[in-house]
C-alpha cells in the first residue's frame, strides 16, 4: 500500500516539473520576443533621430531659405528627446553606442551656439534649455569617446577623436556661464550644480584633464558659487566654497564680509564675533565698519574687553581712526580724562575736521573743570580754595580752543557747541563772548 502511494506522489511531482518547464519556456520565449521588439524600437528611434538631424542640418545649409533659430531649436529638442530615449532604453548594441552619442552631441551643438550668441548680444534666451542641453552635450562627447574605437592609419579617426576631446575640454567654461545664467534667473540650485560641475570638470572627464584650459579661473568660479549660495541661503555650500573663493583677489574682501554677514543670518553671534575679530586684526584698514560694530559689541561685555580689542587693532595700525576713538571712549567713561585727551587728540591728527574728536577733547578739560569745581565748597583753607578756583578757571579756559575747533567743523549747528562755550566764556570772565553764545542757543 505504501509503495502505491509513493508511486502516485512521484508521478504528480514529474507532472508538475513538466508543467513548470513548459511555463519557463513560454516565459523565456515571451522575454526574447519583448527584447527583440525593444531592440527594434531602440534601433528605430535611433534612425528617427538621425533623420531629424539630417533634415534640420540640410535646412540650416539651405542658402535660399535657411531654417530659423526657433526651427533649429525645436527640431534639435525633438531629435534629442528621441535619441536619449534610444540610449536610455539600454537596448542599443554596444557597437552603435558611439554613433548614438555622436548623434546626441550633434543635436546639442547648434542650440549651444544659438544660446551663446544670444548671451553675447544680451538677448533673452531659454537659460533652462541651455543648462540641460549643455549637460547632454558633454555627456555625449564623453561617451562618444568612450564607445568609439580608435582607428589609426590614413583612413583612421585619430584626428577626429582628438577634435572631440578638444571640444569636450572647451565646454568646461560653458558650465561657468550656465551658473551665471541660472543665478540671474534665481535658479540657485541649478546654478550651484553648474558651478560645481565646472570646478570638478577634470574629475568628471579625466580623458581631457591634461588639456583642460579654462578661461575662468577656478577661484573666480568658486567666488560666483559662493555668492550664489549666499543668495540661496545655502550656508553649507558657502562653507564649501569659501577657502577657494577667498583666493579670488578681486573679490576676497567681499567674500569675507559676506561670510561675517552669514553668521548673523544664522543667528550664530559667537562665530560672527570670532570671525570678524580675526578679520579686523588681519586687515584693520579694510574693515573699519566691522571694527566699529565690534567695539560696540565688546562694550556690552565690558569696557575692559572693548579697550583690549582697540589695543589689538592699534598694535597693527596705530593710525586707525575708529580704534583710537574707541580707546578714547573707554578712557573717558573711566574718567581718565588725561589719557582720553591723548587719544582724542590722536584722532584730530588723523582727521583734522573730525567734529566729535575736537568736541570730546574739549569735554575732557570741561569734565576735569567740573570735577575740580565741585570740591571748592569743601575746602576750608581760603588760599587753597582760591587756588583751586583759579585751576578750575584754567581748565575751563583750556577747553575753549577745542570747542572752538569743534565749532569750525560744524559752524551751522550751534546746538552742538554753543552751550559749552557759553559756560567756559562765562567762567573765564569773557562776558561778551558768553553773550554771543547765548544768542545762538
Amino acid at each position: 500500500m505504501k509503495k502505491i502511494v509513493l508511486s502516485i506522489a512521484m508521478c504528480l511531482l514529474a507532472g508538475g516539473m513538466m508543467a513548470q518547464s513548459a511555463s519557463d519556456k513560454a516565459a523565456a520565449k515571451e522575454a526574447a520576443k519583448a527584447l527583440k521588439a525593444a531592440k527594434k524600437e531602440a534601433k528605430a528611434n535611433l534612425a528617427a533621430a538621425q533623420k531629424v538631424k539630417d533634415d534640420i542640418y540640410a535646412r540650416i545649409a539651405d542658402k535660399e531659405k535657411p531654417a530659423s533659430e526657433d526651427e533649429v531649436l525645436s527640431a534639435c529638442k525633438m531629435g534629442q528627446g528621441i535619441v536619449v530615449k534610444a540610449i536610455e532604453s539600454g537596448h542599443l548594441d554596444e557597437d552603435v553606442l558611439g554613433q548614438a552619442y555622436k548623434l546626441s552631441g550633434d543635436l546639442a551643438v547648434y542650440p549651444l551656439n544659438i544660446y551663446l550668441n544670444a548671451a553675447k548680444d544680451k538677448l533673452a534666451f531659454d537659460t533652462a534649455h541651455y543648462y540641460d542641453n549643455l549637460f547632454i552635450l558633454t555627456d555625449a562627447l564623453h561617451n562618444e569617446l568612450k564607445y568609439t574605437k580608435e582607428v589609426k592609419g590614413e583612413q583612421g579617426n585619430v584626428k577626429y577623436l582628438e577634435g572631440k576631446r578638444k571640444s569636450l575640454a572647451q565646454s568646461a567654461d560653458y558650465f561657468a556661464y550656465a551658473g551665471q545664467f541660472e543665478s540671474e534667473c534665481h535658479h540657485y540650485d541649478r546654478a550651484i550644480k553648474a558651478y560645481d560641475f565646472a570646478l570638478n570638470y577634470a574629475k568628471a572627464y579625466p580623458e581631457i584633464a591634461e588639456q583642460l584650459d579654462m578661461h575662468v579661473a577656478p577661484e573666480q568660479i568658486a567666488y560666483y558659487a559662493y555668492h550664489c549660495a549666499h543668495e540661496a541661503g545655502n550656508y553649507e555650500a558657502m562653507d564649501k566654497y569659501y577657502d577657494q573663493a577667498v583666493k579670488f583677489s578681486a573679490g576676497a574682501l567681499g567674500v569675507k564680509q559676506v561670510r561675517a554677514q552669514s553668521y548673523m543670518e544664522r543667528g550664530d553671534t559667537a562665530s560672527w564675533a570670532n570671525y570678524v575679530h580675526d578679520l579686523c586684526i588681519e586687515s584693520p584698514s579694510d574693515n573699519e565698519d566691522f571694527i566699529q560694530i565690534l567695539l560696540a559689541y565688546y562694550q556690552k561685555q565690558g569696557f575692559d574687553k572693548m579697550e583690549k580689542f582697540a589695543d589689538e587693532v592699534l598694535a597693527v595700525d596705530e593710525n586707525l581712526l575708529i580704534a583710537n576713538y574707541g580707546k578714547a571712549f573707554v578712557k573717558f567713561q573711566a574718567k581718565n580724562y588725561e589719557e582720553a585727551l591723548k587719544c582724542y587728540e590722536k584722532c584730530t591728527e588723523i582727521k583734522p575736521d573730525y567734529y566729535d574728536a575736537w568736541y570730546q577733547c574739549g569735554m575732557c578739560k570741561y569734565q576735569q573743570a567740573m570735577a575740580l569745581n565741585s570740591t571748592i565748597s569743601g575746602i576750608k583753607n581760603r588760599q587753597q580754595a582760591q587756588k583751586t578756583l583759579e585751576d578750575t578757571k584754567a581748565l575751563f579756559g583750556a577747553a575753549i580752543p577745542y570747542f572752538e575747533k569743534a565749532r569750525e567743523c560744524a559752524p551751522d549747528n550751534p546746538q552742538k557747541w554753543a552751550y559749552e562755550l557759553k559756560q567756559c566764556y562765562s567762567v573765564t570772565g569773557q562776558s561778551a563772548k558768553a553773550a554771543e553764545m547765548d544768542a545762538l542757543l
